[in-house]
């Protein structure tokens, strides 16, 4: 009737007890059994063993598998409180929430501090780098008007033959002939000088070349604009023979020309510094 019970073995013979000398305690669990249904006289067995499967006790009924702690109940199990999603706060906001209005204060006080002498180095170097650029525009001959210039004062081929000029007295048949340029803008630069030169000769045999030539025309004195004449070569007359069209762009500061190649070999333009 109790199988928890482990038989030992008796230093004493078995004595005989008779039916009415029975422990009370004993008889009462033996007619409470004998009303029992069998599922319930096994679990009266079981709790007799171990209080936590006693059926009379709430614990039982609200502890877990483990007898560690409180089952939660039945009606809850599903119905969590919905969690708000809390926005965190940015590094900014939460640093002006620890920033006294004393320290903001003298903040704001320290950057205007530090703002204005970065203001006033920042204009003067916008105004450095503006009166650098117009010096150097200056230096070089140019100046705002240049973006108004044709390509004509960029585009151009270039006369540095030292021969030509005037001055330097060359006799005849000296240094290249002009029949072999390719008509187009010619930049008078170098040892050949600035420009053509604007009077006649006294003389042929000059600017090394038995007929030197000569604009006959005026200058651009504006910058950008045009003027338009011919060149008169020097053959014993003063215009023995010419070539028209023959023009000359004031490019602000040096004049681009548009010549034609002669003829013959004894003409060539005369130039001057």
């Amino acid at each position: 009737m109790y199988p928890y019970l482990t038989p030992r073995k008796s230093e004493y013979p078995p004595v005989t007890v008779p039916q009415n000398a029975v422990d009370p305690r004993f008889s009462q669990i033996i007619n409470r059994a004998s009303f029992m249904p069998p599922l319930q006289q096994s679990m009266t067995r079981v709790s007799s063993i171990d209080p936590r499967f006693n059926p009379s006790t709430s614990q039982f009924a609200r502890t877990d598998a483990w007898g560690t702690g409180a089952l939660p109940p039945k009606s809850g199990m599903n119905n969590f409180a919905p969690m708000t999603e809390e926005k965190p706060e940015s590094a900014f906001a939460k640093t002006c929430s620890k920033m006294s209005s004393s320290k903001m204060l003298f903040l704001l006080i320290g950057l205007i501090i530090c703002g204005i002498p970065l203001a006033v180095m920042t204009t003067l170097w916008v105004s450095s780098r503006s009166s650098s650029s117009i010096t150097g525009t200056t230096t070089t001959g140019y100046s705002s008007s240049s973006a108004s210039l044709s390509t004509q004062c960029y585009a151009y081929s270039s006369l540095t033959d030292q021969y030509r000029v005037l001055a330097n007295g060359y006799t005849c048949n000296t240094g290249s002939y002009d029949t072999s340029l390719t008509a187009g803008w010619y930049r008078i630069s170098g040892l050949a000088g600035t420009q053509l030169i604007m009077t006649s000769p006294s003389s042929t045999c000059t600017c090394g070349i038995s007929y030197p030539g000569w604009f006959n025309g005026s200058l651009p004195t504006s910058a950008g604009t045009l003027t338009t004449g011919n060149v008169c070569f020097f053959t014993g007359s003063t215009c023995g023979f010419s070539l028209s069209p023959i023009s000359v762009i004031n490019c602000n500061g040096y004049y681009v020309w548009y010549l034609l190649p002669t003829t013959s070999s004894s003409y060539r333009y005369c130039t001057q510094a």
